[in-house]
């Protein structure tokens, strides 16, 4: 019976020095990091993805705790997910998209902020004490001719949400360009990605532009369906590398996760995010699908297509 004890002993010393060795399961984390990410969409996806890992390529993610909240981009959806995270007094708030970062400023939070992936005229919204980021800096008109190219345009569908602060503002850019070109411009305004198809149904138009909107990029599928359908070419601008798009124009996510992680680094080490340069996205994707612009019978002019970062063939 000793013999036995005295083996007890040992087991249960054993067990004990390998739980003191392993890390408390729920053990607080050094940081905790809240993003907000709106709308289900790749780009954004893409976009986190980069943000992790670069968390994880300098020593950040064995030491933080990320909140991530996903709401729909409404107004009062995107209002709960900041309150959310203010009320759970994170270290720093990251959100990607426009309509994000003015939910947290409306919020009035001194939280450190630090975005990706908002259009350039509204960064001066932005302009805080407790914010930085990544903007980007891309011309709608410079996509509006490449649509033209590929056909005679007399009316332009627009596919925005009145809810996206930035799809608004470019809806208006798309609008005063329209009427230098004396095209029609036909407003789809989506508040919900399920009504794509209904929005769509019994319009007539030339060509289908996307602009900005996470609503929209939901929608892309049913969109580029439509398109097909009616042999007209689509495009997408901001927020979208999809390579089912016939053209579209971006920054390009993975470069912009990488550096707000970095700017999150400065943040956590105690700089202030006043001290912390906003800045531009530099690396700008322009692709052209060409194996879908042929089977719809339309041709890029070698001139656009030697401007293309990629080709689709």
């Amino acid at each position: 019976m000793s013999l036995r004890l005295g083996e007890l002993a040992v087991i249960v010393a054993a067990l004990l020095v390998v739980l003191i060795a392993l890390p408390v399961h729920g053990q607080a984390a050094e940081n905790t990091i809240g993003v907000i990410m709106t709308g289900d969409i790749p780009y954004y996806q893409d976009l986190h993805k980069a943000f992790m890992a670069r968390l994880g390529q300098i020593g950040l993610m064995s030491k933080t705790e990320v909140i991530v909240q996903k709401p729909y981009p409404d107004d009062i959806s995107l209002s709960n997910a900041a309150r959310k995270l203010i009320a759970t007094d994170v270290d720093a708030i990251v959100v990607y998209g426009a309509p994000a970062a003015l939910a947290v400023v409306k919020e009035r939070t001194k939280i450190p902020m630090v975005y990706a992936a908002v259009y350039e005229p509204l960064t001066p919204e932005l302009k805080m004490r407790s914010s930085t980021g990544i903007y980007v800096r891309l011309s709608i008109s410079s996509l509006l001719r490449y649509l033209r190219s590929l056909n005679q345009i007399n009316t332009l569908g627009v596919v925005y949400s009145s809810y996206e602060e930035d799809s608004v503002y470019q809806f208006s850019e798309l609008t005063k360009l329209a009427a230098q070109y004396g095209m029609k411009i036909e407003g789809i305004n989506l508040k919900r990605h399920q009504d794509a198809v209904a929005k769509l149904a019994g319009r007539k138009m030339d060509a289908v532009l996307l602009t900005g909107s996470s609503i929209a990029h939901m929608a892309m599928g049913q969109i580029i369906e439509y398109a097909k359908e009616k042999k007209i070419p689509y495009a997408s601008f901001f927020l979208s590398t999809d390579t089912r798009a016939i053209v579209s124009l971006a920054a390009n996510p993975n470069q912009q996760g990488e550096k707000i992680a970095d700017k999150v680094q400065k943040i956590l080490d105690g700089i202030s995010p006043d001290k912390i340069r906003s800045e531009a996205a530099s690396d700008v994707e322009l692709i052209f699908n060409l194996k879908d612009a042929n089977a719809l019978g339309m041709k890029l002019s070698m001139e656009l297509v030697t401007e293309a970062t990629r080709l689709i063939k």
